[in-house]
């Protein structure tokens, strides 16, 4: 049974659901991708509902006690966490594919908050429910901690990035890591306007900048000639030049 409810407000066009489990356009990339074709009617009587949600709103909060988990089929998600000053920092960007609200300890309070960033699409789970269907079939398991380790990845790149890299080549690597994601995705080519839902603001607390210094350094990046950000869209102009700005080098660029 399928929630396709309320949350959804003042759109004209929702995101598209899949009518059931075979259906999934990405189910490839999902944890979901585990299983054969024939054995997706495990997940489709496992799972809850099907549930979209407009931007700007939340998935969970940091301290909820949740009863379900999430494949996020279609929008961007943003992870983060306040900071005792009052200040947000911007864990990672979720992507379609991404498997939110899983941690360690499924009873525990949830040590993170997620914001849709634009109208989204999720596959609901069941939260308790979830290790035994690990158990029953091992496969899922294993593709589980594939992207769990993914995930490592990224959230060390982060860390390197927030940690080691001056302001201009910290947002160089930002933008080159999400660019790279995207790609891969959509088979896009060098030069290709994609899709960049994310504020001034965002990238800033992603970062840890002000939105001021990310609108001077994003104004350099366009003068010389690397990338142009306009109305919510990102151009790469010089995939070569923006990688040698990011301090980034192949093996780095293989985690996205």
């Amino acid at each position: 049974m399928r929630d396709r409810r309320a949350v959804w407000k003042n759109q004209s066009e929702p995101p598209n659901l899949p009518k059931d489990c075979r259906n999934c356009a990405i189910r490839d990339a999902t944890v979901c991708g585990a299983l054969r074709t024939d054995q997706l009617e495990i997940l489709q009587e496992f799972k809850s509902c099907d549930r979209i949600l407009p931007a700007h709103t939340h998935l969970y909060r940091a301290g909820e006690r949740l009863h379900e988990i999430y494949t996020l089929l279609s929008g961007w998600v943003a992870l983060y966490r306040i900071l005792e000053s009052g200040n947000r920092q911007v864990l990672q960007i979720e992507f379609p594919g991404g498997f939110l609200g899983y941690q360690a300890k499924l009873d525990e309070p949830m040590l993170h908050s997620a914001q849709c960033i634009t109208d989204v699409a999720v596959c609901v789970f069941p939260r308790r429910a979830f290790p035994g269907l690990l158990e029953r079939h091992p496969a899922i398991g294993s593709r589980l901690i594939g992207m769990v380790a993914n995930d490592v990845a990224r959230g060390h790149d982060q860390l390197t990035n927030v940690g080691g890299r001056p302001g201009v080549a910290r947002v160089a690597h930002f933008l080159l890591q999400i660019y790279m994601h995207l790609r891969q995705r959509k088979h896009a080519v060098n030069g290709d306007v994609q899709s960049l839902p994310l504020t001034q603001e965002m990238i800033g607390d992603a970062l840890g900048m002000t939105p001021a210094h990310i609108n001077r350094i994003l104004r350099q990046l366009r003068e010389r000639r690397l990338v142009v950000l306009h109305n919510r869209t990102l151009k790469v102009l010089d995939l070569d030049g923006l990688r040698e700005m990011a301090d980034m080098s192949r093996v780095d660029m293989a985690v996205f």
